[in-house]
């Protein structure tokens, strides 16, 4: 059997994310949502209802008050931003560890990508709540390499060091025959998110292959901030390095103006170790 034999035959032993992600979810979908089977629902956990609480009672939410119940929570912080906080808290305590990997610093690239992706897709008019989901599962197909196949996937990890989602891709096929796109559009469709998100996963690393795939080329200036946060670049750098076909599609035309959003982005760094 080979690798990628042996990968589709584990697939469905990995992790499923909390229950409590798929019962939010399911009613934040219902027509006329219940505020108090919503709350009752977070109160079950303990994790999820804390942050709930805690993204509340937030600078950014100016709450006058401190809001101590969920569904004051909730009725303050709204659905959209509920549904995205629930599916972060599901993803990052479904995988809490994996031998060989820094979860702490995958999860933080994951939050960056993913609030980055949130705020540019506002700024296109596009689905901010889709946005931040697919930012934030963007690279979640690594994480089963390193379960799956622990020693080819340091392996992977050695030789992808400093190199892009693309390069990367390459990398995971020469050694692996399956790449982390490929495995998280799976991953993702196990854990039955839509379509859209699943078209992201499936292109963000080469998002002009398909352009009825609007928000890849989103995730993929996200992901190239981030990275450029992680890696010390000065905003300008990360504006200019941008590859000039993405920028065209996003009407990215003033680098300067450009550089100035990305400088902005800073502050989603440290929001997202003050989650982790």
């Amino acid at each position: 059997m080979n690798l990628v034999d042996n990968f589709f035959e584990q697939i469905n032993h990995l992790p499923m994310l909390p229950k409590v992600v798929q019962e939010v979810t399911e009613q934040l979908n219902e027509d006329d949502i219940d505020l108090h089977k919503l709350a009752n629902t977070i109160n079950h956990d303990q994790v999820l209802s804390a942050r709930v609480l805690r993204m509340s009672n937030s600078a950014y939410f100016g709450c006058s008050r401190q809001v101590k119940t969920i569904e004051d929570a909730v009725a303050l912080i709204g659905f959209e931003n509920l549904e995205t906080l629930v599916v972060a808290s599901g993803v990052t305590t479904t995988f809490t560890s994996i031998p060989g990997m820094d979860l702490h610093h995958f999860w933080g690239h994951s939050l960056i990508t993913a609030s980055i992706s949130r705020q540019i897709s506002h700024e296109f008019g596009l689905h901010a709540g889709t946005a931040y989901i697919a930012g934030l599962l963007h690279s979640v197909g690594q994480l089963p390499i390193h379960i799956v196949f622990p020693a080819a996937g340091a392996q992977v990890l050695h030789a992808c060091r400093g190199q892009s989602a693309l390069e990367r891709k390459g990398i995971e096929q020469s050694i692996l025959g399956i790449d982390h796109c490929q495995i998280g559009e799976m991953l993702a469709k196990m854990w039955n998110f839509p379509e859209e998100i699943l078209c992201v996963l499936r292109h963000y690393a080469e998002p002009l292959k398909d352009k009825d795939c609007i928000l890849a080329p989103v995730v993929y200036v996200a992901v190239h901030i981030a990275s450029g946060f992680e890696l010390g670049k000065s905003a300008e750098e990360i504006a200019t390095s941008l590859d000039p076909a993405i920028a065209k599609l996003l009407n990215i035309t003033n680098q300067q103006a450009f550089a100035e959003k990305i400088d902005s982005y800073q502050h989603f760094v440290h929001e997202a170790q003050d989650y982790l």
